[in-house]
């Protein structure tokens, strides 16, 4: 699964009703679902048609039985992606030019979430006879560890007198997904591989979203005076399969895979309302791509991957918008990715050195929403003002990857890689000990 980036919608305050005009902010949330290895980065994510290496167990599990020797991966990610949200301004109405009320329009913040760990560990059993192949991995399929801090936007409805503002929130966010996977590929006949993967996953949500008041109408947040005060807890396990293929003919390889996302429960508490039950979806991906190497020393490769993100709406967007009665005014579309990747090999230099460049095409896939027509009153007009300018800022990346590759003997190879687009920066280094 490659990488991902999509913002969902928190909404919390008194009541959760718009009667209140306690409405929240968009508290943008991004994920990274990049295919492990430094290998795989460099190529622009292009690795389900090649799948050559360890990470295979993830990326395709067909792709195993081109491991010639039993081996280990180890890979040390580095990670910082950018996200945008709401942070103050005034939307509608005129500008006081007072103490905060001093910009006219929507000022947008960034949220800097920033990880280094190791990110991905697999080993793999050959048999002898290469008839079948069998692989154990743990993989760091998300990591959230973000801070928000809105400042509370003001907003002005014609027929009123005077101006609104919403409640200043803070949002500490902590997410962590990680896959225990198991994987087992099989050589059907020469030029036919099928692999299958089982992966259990632990799930740990801890987020807690703070309403403040203000020093006066036009001043600075109050954190001396909190208003609200939700939390979104969850912390269970789930269990979920990939199946993959690999067809080689010649200098040319064909790859599919199907990998169904894990479902996880939380809990959203406020305190006002009673607590409520949501599930939080992976998206599930198909993906087909093709490897191809005109001469011994280039490689090229290629994938197209449907990526089903409105999962994510069902039970995760929509719950957290119960109470407000805006549930079908929240959309989050699927999305098509492509990614392309080039290796060029020196074999007659020292350490066999491989240079990798590439890119991908990565869909605006955030949360939309849509104002509603039955928002004849002056809170459900500024409600809808408000979320539809947080979730305005959605927008289509292109990522431009590269890499190299060093082979030491061997038993020893060391890759590097990045993968750098608008929002995101990502850096990896892997080994691989045969």
């Amino acid at each position: 699964m490659k990488s991902r980036i999509f913002a969902v919608v928190l909404l919390i305050g008194p009541g959760l009703t718009l009667a209140s005009a306690q409405t929240s902010l968009q508290i943008p949330l991004q994920f990274d679902f990049l295919n492990p290895g430094a290998k795989s980065m460099g190529l622009g994510g292009a690795f389900v048609g090649l799948a050559d290496d360890a990470t295979a167990a993830f990326a395709n599990p067909a792709g195993l039985t081109q491991i010639g020797k039993s081996e280990m991966s180890f890979e040390a990610r580095a990670t910082r992606l950018e996200t945008r949200f709401l942070q103050r301004g005034r939307l509608s109405g005129v500008i006081s030019n007072q103490l905060t009320d001093t910009v006219q329009g929507a000022v947008f913040g960034e949220s800097p979430g920033r990880h280094v760990g190791v990110g991905f560990v697999s080993a793999v059993y050959v048999d002898p006879s290469h008839r079948w192949f069998v692989a154990a991995y743990r993989h760091e399929l998300v990591r959230v560890d973000q801070t928000v801090l809105s400042e509370g936007v003001f907003q002005k409805a014609p027929e009123e007198f005077t101006s609104r503002r919403d409640s200043p929130q803070e949002g500490v966010r902590k997410i962590s997904i990680t896959g225990y996977g198991g994987s087992g590929s099989y050589n059907v006949r020469r030029g036919l591989a099928i692999g299958a993967t089982v992966a259990v996953y632990t799930f740990d949500m801890a987020s807690v979203f703070r309403r403040f008041d203000t020093v006066g109408f036009l001043g600075p947040p109050d954190f001396a005076v909190e208003l609200a005060r939700a939390t979104q807890e969850g912390k269970n396990v789930a269990v979920a399969p990939s199946l993959g293929v690999m067809i080689a003919r010649g200098p040319v390889r064909l790859g599919g895979l199907y990998r169904h996302g894990a479902s996880f429960d939380f809990v959203t508490s406020d305190g006002a309302t009673p607590d409520r039950d949501g599930v939080f979806r992976v998206p599930d991906t198909l993906a087909f791509g093709v490897s191809f190497r005109p001469r011994p020393t280039i490689l090229v490769a290629a994938d197209i991957t449907r990526v089903s993100y409105s999962r994510i709406r069902e039970d995760f967007v929509t719950a957290q918008a119960i109470g407000v009665g805006r549930e079908a005014s929240f959309d989050l579309d699927n999305g098509v990715e492509v990614h392309a990747g080039l290796q060029y090999l020196a074999a007659s230099r020292r350490f066999i050195p491989r240079l990798r460049v590439g890119a991908w095409y990565d869909p605006d896939h955030s949360v939309h929403f849509t104002p509603s027509p039955q928002s004849v009153t002056a809170v459900d007009r500024l409600f809808d003002e408000r979320l539809a300018t947080a979730l305005s800022t959605g927008k289509n990346q292109v990522h431009f990857t590269g890499g190299a590759g060093l082979t030491f003997n061997p038993h020893l190879e060391l890759n590097a890689g990045f993968d750098l687009a608008s929002t995101t920066k990502l850096f990896s280094t892997s080994l691989i000990v045969r």
